[in-house]
This record gives structure tokens, sequence and C-alpha cells, in this order.
């Protein structure tokens, strides 16, 4: 009774210390089962404002979530300004990931909800972020018809060629052509990874053989164990990291039975890092350790990067857990996997950095870092109605939780 206990812990934010844990499974002893989760530094740390010394058996990657452009976004005169002060974080990592909930089609004019389209500056701005590495399937990916889809490939493929030599390649996955799924290889430092993106929704049926569209049915699910299986073994890498655009309620935290057996599933096909969004708001992720010491991960959902739908957020409400104002806040989530004596890698150490959108006085929507930094800064401008806001929903956001689980 007490080794079950063991075998799985729940971290909360309020006690987040590094850890060092080792546990003995009912079958056999797991060799060097460990995961270290770290809390966030001050944004003031010399880790923050440059990148530091690194080993090349060593590699940093950064998860975002969704990227939307609402009209409270797209208006703004300088998309920089809202990424100003998530840069350095963004930049520090290898490799930095982002969905991109729209298309991307210069030839139409920018377009909010229902059917969106995301002027090309607004991206190429997360690009001088530090984002590298972006999914483009999403249940948005179709709304402007098979010209949008086209055009959203044209203009990542010009990314990814103006990219090609620089230390910042760009790189995306979820729009094909022809049959199959399409995919990138991503090398760094002698590192290999394979990125796949796919959805499992699209609001209409136009166009969607254009997309990496995988239906939430079993058997659609039960083919594409196939793939991920054979697609891992046909490409030798490091790491295979799948982003998947769920087939969920939106708003709702709550993960289904179905669900955690899907995504399961998924890492028993080969998949490394399973990174899901959908429902534009942070859930809880998930650490696993093998019993060779190398991790897997799944993040439920990182919520809103950035977006427009905490237009009127509860600064005056008693009650700032509502489904619009969890809208408003994300997680940057940093991993750094270490080799693991030629087997696959170990995680070394990952740090959670929540995000909120804010709207200053000039009714600008840019990204801030929900910490006490930010609440301070707050009280002395002062906008106070915000202070408390904030106060409350890093308490409400600190909630979500890391699970380690060991196989």
């Amino acid at each position: 009774m007490q080794k079950n206990r063991f075998l799985r812990l729940i971290l909360t934010y309020s006690a987040l210390l590094p850890l060092l844990i080792s546990c003995v499974s009912g079958r056999q002893a797991a060799q060097n089962a460990s995961a270290i989760v770290n809390p966030a530094p001050a944004p003031d740390t010399a880790a923050e404002k440059k990148a530091q010394p690194r080993q090349d058996d060593e590699i940093s990657l950064l998860f975002g979530g969704d990227i939307m452009a609402h009209s409270e976004n797209f208006s703004m005169r300088d998309y920089d300004r809202i990424w100003q002060d998530v840069t350095p974080l963004i930049q520090q990592a290898d490799f930095s990931f982002a969905n991109i909930e729209a298309p991307v089609d210069a030839s139409k004019p920018a377009a909010s909800y229902p059917k969106f389209n995301m002027p090309e500056a607004y991206v190429r701005s997360a690009v001088s972020a530090g984002f590298n590495v972006f999914s483009v399937a999403n249940n948005h990916t179709n709304d402007q018809g098979a010209e949008g889809i086209r055009a959203t490939a044209a203009f990542f493929s010009a990314l990814e060629g103006e990219s090609a030599g620089s230390e910042r390649k760009i790189h995306f996955s979820g729009i094909k052509e022809n049959g199959g799924y399409s995919y990138r290889i991503l090398e760094r430092n002698g590192w290999r990874l394979l990125f796949l993106a796919v959805t499992e929704l699209l609001n209409s049926p136009e166009a969607g053989n254009l997309v990496n569209y995988v239906p939430s049915t079993d058997s659609a699910r039960a083919e594409f164990l196939e793939y991920c299986s054979a697609l891992r073994a046909e490409n030798e890498c490091d790491l295979f990291i799948l982003s998947l655009h769920a087939d969920e309620a939106e708003y709702r935290r709550t993960v289904t039975q179905r669900q955690e057996k899907w995504y399961n599933q998924l890492l028993d096909a080969g998949v490394d890092i399973l990174w899901a969004n959908h429902s534009h708001i942070i859930k809880d992720r998930k650490i696993v350790i093998m019993p060779d010491g190398s991790g897997r991960i799944i993040m439920y959902a990182n919520g809103n990067t950035i977006s427009g739908q905490r237009r009127n957020p509860g600064l005056n409400r008693e009650n700032a857990d509502t489904e619009r104002d969890n809208t408003g806040d994300g997680l940057l989530y940093r991993v750094v996997f270490s080799r693991n004596g030629g087997g696959r890698p170990e995680i070394k150490k990952i740090t959670p950095f929540f995000i909120t959108t804010y709207i200053n006085t000039a009714r600008e929507f840019i990204i801030k870092r929900l910490d006490d930094e930010f609440i301070r800064y707050l009280y002395e401008v002062p906008r106070t109605s915000w202070a408390h806001y904030i106060e409350k929903r890093k308490s409400i956001t600190e909630k979500t939780k890391d699970t380690i689980e060991w196989r």
C-alpha cells in the first residue's frame, strides 16, 4: 500500500521545489527515475536576460499555447509591443512552439471571429519574439477555404526559406497538399526532433483534405496510432513531438477518461511530448518517467498565449474565475532534456512561466508575466483594480499542477 502511494506524486505550485525523485515499482527498480520541476525565476535573473552556455547533450524547448488575433489585437499599431516583456524568455529556448489559430492570407483583410484571418505582420512579430516552430492545424485552419490554407502554407514556407541560414530557422506543420500528413525534422546542436501537428476538429468540411486532420473516431485514432509508430520507426530522432488540437469542450479544465486513454496510447505509439490545445485555458500537465529513466510529457492545454477573448476582465467582480477571465492567461512551459547514454532523453528540468494578457491605458493587449513583480507594478502605477484582479488570477492559475507518474 505504501509503495503504491509513491507511484504517483502531485506537485502543486504552492509548494514547488526542485525535486529529485526515484522509486521502486511493483515489477522492477526504476533506473535513475528523476524529474525536476522548478518554479519560474524572477524575471530579472541573468538567465532571463541572456541565453546561458549550454552543452550539446542538452536541448531546451518552450511550449506556448494559442496565438490568436481578434480585432483588439490586430488593430494595434506596433505588434512588437505584445511580446516585449517575454521576448528574452522565448528566445532563450532552442525551439519555441506556438499554435497559430487562424489562416494567414494577405490577399484578404484581417478578420476576427467567427472566420479568422491573421495579418502576416502579426505572425512575423511572434517570430521576432523568438517563436520558431508553429502548428497551423486547428479548427480555424480552413476558415478562409482552400485559398486561405494554401496562402498560409506559402507564407510559412517563405518564412522557412528566409530563415534557412539563421540560428532560429522557422518550421511549421499542419497543412498538406496530398495524402498522408506533413511533418518536419528539426535539427540543432546534434539533436534531431520529429514534429507533427494535427487537429481533431474542423469548423467546416471545406478543404479538409489540405489539413492534417484526424477525426476523433475510434477507427481513425487506431489508424493514426499505427501511423505514429511507423513514422517514429522511419525517422531516427531523439524526440517525437506531437501537436494535437483536441476534440474537447472549450473553456473547461476537465480531462475525460477517453482523452486520458487516447493520450497514453499516443505515448505508447512513440510520442515523447504531447502538446495539446483547444480549450483556450490552462490545464494540468503530466510527466511520465519510464523504467529506463527517460521522460514523456503530456500538456493538456497551455491556454491562450495572446488573444482578445478577455476584452472585459472582471476587475470589479468578486469572482474572477469565469470562462472569459480564464482565457486571458497562458503558460509558457520550458523543458530541458539531456541525453540518456544513447537511449531516449531524460527530462532534466521543467520550469513553468505563467503569463497574462494585460490591457494597458492605451487599450493595447500585451503579455505580462503573471507574477508578484507585475502585481507590485500595478499597485505602484497605480492601477489598483487591475492589481487586485491579477492577484486573483495568479492564485487561480497556480492551482493547475504537474503530476509525475512512473511506468
